[in-house]
């Protein structure tokens, strides 16, 4: 493999930059790396003077997300029960499994890991990892499909997925632009993350790498819902309403109502002419309200995070849109700062 300049690592990671850990030590790092994954070798390809590894981590519940950057490496691992999906955004990865070989490669695609033994040797790299449990994926899809479709199956051989497909593609540019959200978690704290949703969105942009009939699922099998259905879909629609500041995610709403998710959507669409995931916006929108004209609000960046908003000005855009008044407004008849 061709190395790349070491001057590369200076680029930003994809978050978590004010945080990032350095380390120079290629052991100390491997002693860190056992503790996610049965290692058996992690060293520099060149003089360990000169290695470098920088890297941020979250974890969002199940799923693991780390960005880093790194000096030529190689290494092996012990097979293990989490699969990792490795999203490269400068220099190149190549793997040895089972006497094949697969590349990951910056602008190229991405890769999947179920878990198997493997070896690994690098450029100088950097990008996104995400570490996750191979049984967790494969219950989001069926929750996706409904229950009407059969179990899925964990996925067992690894998988490349290219840019230059146009729905893998798609998918993967998706990916990239949630991981944006994720330094807004690190800034205020991890339960953020689950208000945005992130991490039931990056698994289910995985599922739909990972089982591509998902996006072809049939909507509606049959003609309108069954008296079941409908029951636990007005039941999803009453939970909602009593608490819409839950932790509601588009997995978590197909489960309840018993619905796959193109069913879901369909559903929204005539009852309430908006997709599952706006209506909840407006939920949340009228709890900030009554919030709002309360004797006790509270700040307007909190309460644009909580509502599952990335940033203050998307709130206030969609409040005033809904309401026809600006939530700093409301907060002037208590003179409180709408900072």
């Amino acid at each position: 493999m061709s190395p790349v300049s070491p001057s590369s690592l200076e680029l930003t990671l994809a978050f978590g930059n004010r945080r990032a850990k350095v380390e120079h030590d290629p052991d100390r790092l491997a002693q860190q790396v056992r503790r996610a994954v049965p290692l058996r070798d992690l060293s520099p390809c060149r003089s360990s003077d000169h290695f470098l590894h920088r890297s941020a981590h979250v974890q969002a519940s199940g799923l693991g997300i780390t960005a880093a950057a790194h000096s030529p490496l190689h290494g092996a691992n012990h097979a293990h029960n989490r699969a990792v999906f490795t999203l490269p955004t400068l220099g190149e990865k190549r793997f040895q499994i089972e006497g094949r070989s697969y590349r990951a490669r910056a602008g190229h695609g991405a890769l999947f890991l179920p878990g198997e033994p493997y070896t690994l040797e690098t450029t100088t790299c950097s990008g996104v990892m995400f570490t996750i449990c191979p049984r967790q994926l494969a219950a989001v899809a069926f929750a996706m499909a409904g229950p009407d479709a059969r179990p899925f199956q964990p996925s067992e051989r690894p998988l490349q997925f290219l840019e230059s497909h146009p729905q893998q593609g798609k998918i993967l540019s998706l990916m990239r632009r949630s991981l944006q959200l994720i330094d807004m978690g690190l800034l205020h704290g991890p339960t953020v993350l689950g208000q945005l949703g992130l991490e039931d969105k990056l698994q289910r942009l995985m599922a739909l790498l990972i089982y591509p009939h998902l996006a072809s699922h049939p909507a509606l099998p049959r003609p309108g819902l069954g008296k079941r259905e409908q029951t636990s879909f007005e039941a999803l629609v009453e939970a909602i309403q009593q608490d819409p500041m839950g932790d509601w995610t588009l997995t978590r709403m197909e489960r309840l109502a018993c619905l796959s998710r193109l069913q879901l959507q369909h559903q929204f669409r005539v009852v309430f002419d908006s997709r599952p995931l706006q209506w909840l916006r407006h939920q949340r929108l009228c709890w900030a309200r009554l919030q709002l004209d309360s004797s006790e609000p509270i700040a307007l960046e909190s309460m644009a995070l909580r509502c599952g908003y990335k940033d203050l000005a998307s709130f206030c855009r969609h409040f005033e849109e809904q309401f026809q008044i600006a939530p700093e407004d409301l907060l002037r008849r208590w003179n409180v700062s709408p900072g």
